[in-house]
């Protein structure tokens, strides 16, 4: 079984194209939420784990729409061209460092700013890949930073961080990178189409890689442009985003079905 990590970046620079994004976004949270409360029951805010103490667990669906301030780090692997972040940093007068966790990516500050958007667990039966299994389309909002405003993050707060990372990552008051999300041979052509309908429709610089990099954007960038012709520009991306949750479901449907027959034995 393959394993594959995608990982995503972009820049919306409109706030109306962001909100119109969103609003589709919430209804693929919502869909994936339902069938994962199928699956397992819902969870209270703190679990226990076996050493004896909590761990906050994480709603399936996570709205973001609030100011952050204080020490804010943020990865260069957030923009479309990683090497010339430094260059690009320094011109926008923000402070640079080479990040000591990953060669060749560097680490800027702000000390305040604001999130939108939202952070979804994406439903899969087999539960390979706890923690590795969340979509973030959460914004990061600054106008006096042009180079960062509109960008598309993952928010690691805190409790999400591990021990080896470096101290200045580990002791942000928030740390934001790229987002990114593990698959298991489960919903990766969904999800090349998926990010094709976000980069035809509203965000035109959008980036991502499974094994490519934009992979499947060419063939659905003329599937897209032809239902335009068809029907306009509004009509269009609704269409081709109703199409998506659609498959969405028939992908879930057939794997639980899939894992229910495997948990019988085989029996049908």
């Amino acid at each position: 079984m393959s394993s594959v990590i995608v990982a995503w970046n972009g820049r919306c620079r409109e706030p109306q194209s962001r909100y119109r994004l969103l609003g589709y976004l919430h209804r693929l949270g919502s869909l994936s939420d339902a069938y994962l409360r199928t699956q397992e029951p819902e969870r209270p805010p703190l679990a226990d784990v076996q050493n004896g103490q909590g761990v906050l667990t994480r709603a399936n669906v996570e709205s973001r729409d609030h100011p952050i301030a204080g020490n804010i780090v943020i990865s260069s692997d957030i923009i479309e061209d990683a090497p010339t972040f430094p260059h690009r940093a320094h011109v926008a007068g923000l402070p640079v460092i080479e990040n000591p966790d990953k060669p060749g990516l560097h680490l800027t500050t702000l000390r305040r700013a604001h999130l939108r958007g939202l952070d979804l667990r994406l439903y899969d039966p087999r539960q390979l890949n706890p923690g590795a299994d969340r979509m973030s389309f959460v914004f990061l909002e600054c106008p006096d930073h042009p180079l960062l405003d509109g960008r598309l993050v993952r928010v690691r707060s805190p409790q999400q961080r591990e021990g080896h990372e470096a101290a200045m990552i580990r002791n942000a008051d928030a740390y934001l990178d790229c987002p990114q999300i593990q698959l298991h041979s489960y919903l990766e052509d969904w999800t090349d189409c998926l990010f094709s309908w976000m980069k035809f429709f509203l965000i035109g610089d959008l980036w991502w890689k499974r094994w490519e990099e934009l992979q499947g954007y060419s063939d659905y960038r003329s599937v897209f442009s032809q239902i335009q012709t068809e029907r306009g520009q509004e009509a269009a991306e609704e269409a081709t985003f109703d199409a998506l949750l659609a498959t969405f479901a028939q992908h879930a449907q057939h794997w639980s079905e899939d894992v229910a027959i495997r948990a019988r034995g085989g029996r049908g």
